[in-house]
């Protein structure tokens, strides 16, 4: 039950998240290319972050003794995805390289944490 409750203010913390970066572009405090590459490094660090999660459900039915070593495994998986991502983004979005980098480092190191805490409340 917890899990799911972390989940939900995580998502709201990041829907806030973009609300506000849209303000800050509304009232001229950051530019357009700036807006786009935020945005952009927060959906597809969110698109990995539901995977890690439907993968954690999935692995803990199917094989709960193992799970962890193939979470592991997929772990490695989601994040080669994530960097012919980050590449495909570089080569034909255009967008501000460095705003970028940092919000994918900002965006990942969050849900990273927010895994953790759910697989350690999930084991628990």
């Amino acid at each position: 039950m917890f899990e799911h409750k972390l989940l939900k203010v995580s998502f709201i913390f990041i829907f806030l998240l973009f609300l506000f970066v849209f303000l800050f572009h509304h009232f001229s405090i950051i530019s357009y290319e700036n807006l786009i590459s935020i945005h952009v490094a927060a959906i597809l660090t969110t698109i990995n972050f539901i995977i890690a999660v439907i993968s954690i459900e999935w692995l803990e039915k199917r094989a709960p003794g193992n799970a962890l070593a193939n979470f592991m495994k997929g772990m490695i998986i989601r994040m080669v995805v994530l960097i012919l991502l980050i590449i495909f983004s570089f080569k034909f979005l255009d967008i501000k390289r460095n705003s970028f980098i940092f919000s994918i480092l900002i965006f990942y190191i969050y849900y990273l944490v927010i895994e953790i805490i759910f697989i350690v409340k999930r084991e628990a």
